[in-house]
C-alpha cells in the first residue's frame, strides 16, 4: 500500500511540474526571445521484492529548454550581416544625397559654367559684365567645394556620435552577459533551472551581434566566452573587458580627421581598435567613415588642389586689364605698386590635405575685376589667349598621371558611391530574406504554440487526475484492511 501511494504521489508531482511548465510556456508565448520549455520524465529506480522487480514511479529529471545552438549561432551571424548591410546602405545613401544634382546644380555643372564663362570672356575680353560672371562662377565653385567638404564632415560627425552610443550599448550588453554567466553558473551548481536566464543571455547576444560580428564558445574550464571577430575575447565567464571612446588628433585618427572618435579598450587606452570591428552596424559606420568618406574627401581635395593649381599656372602668365606703363624697352613698370602680372586666380594651395576646404578666390580678384587676366601681353585689350587657355583646361587630363580630367575624376568618385550604395541595398534585401528564414526556423524550433500547449495542459491534467485516483485507490485499500481488524 505504501509503495502504491509513493507511485501515485510521484505521478502527481510529475504531472503538476509538467502543468507548471506548460503554464509558464503559455504565459510567455509573446515574450521576445523566450524558448519553449518541457519536462523530461524518467522512471524511478525499480526495487527488488520477493524475487520480482517492481517499479517505483516516475520523476522529473530536468526542465529542458528547446533551443538549437546551431540555429542560435546562425541567427547571430545573420543579424550581424543584415545590420552591417542595412546601416551601410543607409549611410551611403546619405552620402550620395550630398552629390544629388536634382535639387541643385552639382559640381559638374558648376565647373562647366566656370569654364564656359572664360570662353565668353575670350570672345569679349573687355566686357565688365562677363568678368563679373567669371568671378561669380568662380565663387560658386569655391562654395560648392566647401559645401561638399562640410557635408561629408557632417556625416562623419554623425557617425562619431553613433559610434559613441553604440559603444555604450555594447558595454551594457557585455556587462549583462557577464552577470547572467555568473547567475547561470551558480544555479547550475545547485541544480536550479537556468532556461529563462539563458534566454535573457541569448537576447543580449543577439543585441551584441547586431552591433558587431561575434562568436561564442565554452572553454575547458566551463566558462562561457564571447569573442569579437577580428578583435579577441571580451567576455570570459564572469569577467569582461569594457570599451571606451575618446577624441583623438589627426595623426592617431583612423579616419585621418582631427578630433574624430576612436574606440579603445578601457584598460588599454593607448591602442586604437576602431578598425578591428568588421561586422554589424558598428562595423558598417566605421567602414563608411574610414573608407568611403575618407576616399571621397581625398578625391575632392585632389580635384580642388589640381583645379586651383592649373588655373593659377595659366592665369599668372597674363597681364591685368588696365593700362600698364612701359619703359623705353617696352617692359612694364609697377608705377602704382600694384601687381600687374603673376597673379593667382585662387589662393595658392600649399598641400592637398583639406584643399577643398581651404580653396578660395584671390582677394585682389574679388576687389578688382580688372585683375582677371586675359592677355599674354600688357596693354593688349583684344588679346584673349589666357582666357582661351583656361577654358581649354576643362578637357586637360591633369589627374591620375595625366589620364583623367577633373570632371571625369569627380564623376568617377560619385559614380562609385552610387554603385556601392546600390549594391549594399541589394545585398541588404537578400540578407533580410535569409534572416527572416532563420528567425522562422528558430520560432518553429523554440517558439510557443498555444494550441500545442493547450493540448499538453489537458494531457497533463488527465495524468494528474489519474495519479490522484491511484492515491485514492491505495487509501481505500488501506481503509478496507483496517476495517477487517475491527
Amino acid at each position: 500500500m505504501g509503495d502504491l501511494l509513493t507511485i501515485g504521489k510521484s505521478g502527481l508531482f510529475a504531472s503538476r511540474k509538467s502543468i507548471e511548465t506548460t503554464g509558464h510556456n503559455m504565459a510567455n508565448a509573446n515574450t521576445e526571445g523566450y524558448s519553449r520549455q518541457t519536462t523530461v520524465q524518467q522512471s524511478r529506480i525499480p526495487i527488488m521484492r520477493g524475487g520480482l522487480i517492481e517499479g517505483s514511479g516516475v520523476r522529473v529529471t530536468q526542465i529542458k529548454r528547446m533551443s538549437d545552438e546551431l540555429i542560435a549561432k546562425r541567427l547571430e551571424q545573420s543579424l550581424s550581416k543584415f545590420n552591417f548591410l542595412d546601416e551601410r546602405s543607409s549611410k551611403l545613401e546619405e552620402v550620395e544625397n550630398i552629390f544629388n544634382e536634382i535639387d541643385h546644380e552639382g559640381m559638374s555643372k558648376i565647373l562647366t559654367n566656370f569654364y564656359n564663362s572664360f570662353r565668353d570672356l575670350a570672345n569679349q575680353p573687355e566686357n565688365e559684365t562677363i568678368r563679373s560672371v567669371v568671378r561669380d562662377n568662380a565663387q560658386m565653385v569655391v562654395k560648392d567645394f566647401h559645401r561638399i567638404n562640410e557635408s561629408l564632415q557632417n556625416v562623419a560627425s554623425s557617425i562619431d556620435d553613433k559610434i559613441r552610443s553604440s559603444v555604450l550599448d555594447i558595454n551594457f550588453n557585455l556587462k549583462n552577459i557577464t552577470e547572467l554567466n555568473k547567475k547561470i553558473a551558480n544555479l547550475e551548481v545547485t541544480g536550479g533551472e537556468t532556461g529563462d536566464l539563458r534566454d535573457q543571455r541569448d537576447i543580449a547576444l543577439r543585441s551584441l551581434a547586431s552591433s558587431m560580428a561575434i562568436s561564442t564558445y565554452t572553454d575547458d574550464q566551463g566558462h562561457y566566452n564571447v569573442q569579437v571577430i577580428g578583435l579577441g575575447t571580451l567576455v570570459t565567464g564572469g569577467l569582461y573587458q569594457e570599451l571606451a571612446v575618446s577624441r583623438t588628433n589627426k595623426d592617431d585618427s583612423s579616419s585621418e580627421t582631427a578630433n574624430s572618435v576612436e574606440i579603445r579598450l578601457k584598460n588599454r587606452p593607448a591602442s586604437v581598435i576602431t578598425e578591428k570591428f568588421k561586422g554589424g552596424s558598428l562595423g558598417a559606420i566605421i567602414k563608411v567613415r574610414n573608407s568611403d568618406i575618407k576616399q571621397l574627401k581625398s578625391n575632392l581635395d585632389n580635384i580642388a588642389y589640381d583645379f586651383s593649381k592649373s588655373i593659377n599656372a595659366v592665369h599668372r602668365r597674363g597681364y591685368v586689364s588696365r593700362p600698364v606703363p612701359l619703359d623705353e624697352s617696352g617692359m612694364p613698370i609697377k608705377s602704382d605698386h600694384r601687381q600687374i602680372t603673376g597673379i593667382n586666380f585662387f589662393n595658392e594651395p600649399t598641400t592637398r590635405v583639406d584643399a577643398s576646404l581651404k580653396i578660395d578666390l584671390n582677394e585682389i580678384i574679388k576687389e578688382d575685376l580688372r585683375n582677371i587676366t586675359t592677355s599674354l601681353e600688357p596693354n593688349k585689350p583684344g588679346d584673349n589667349r589666357v582666357a582661351i587657355a583656361i577654358s581649354k583646361l576643362q578637357y586637360e587630363k591633369i589627374l591620375d598621371d595625366g589620364t583623367t580630367t577633373l570632371e571625369e575624376k569627380y564623376l568617377q568618385s560619385i559614380g562609385k558611391i552610387g554603385l556601392d550604395a546600390k549594391k549594399a541595398g541589394l545585398d541588404r534585401e537578400q540578407s533580410e530574406g535569409i534572416l527572416t528564414q532563420i528567425q522562422s526556423l528558430r520560432e518553429k524550433n523554440s517558439g510557443v504554440s498555444l494550441d500545442e500547449e493547450t493540448a499538453n495542459m489537458m494531457r497533463y491534467q488527465q495524468a494528474y487526475q489519474a495519479s490522484a485516483k491511484v492515491i485514492k485507490t491505495a487509501n481505500d485499500m488501506f481503509d478496507t484492511i483496517l476495517s477487517l481488524k475491527r
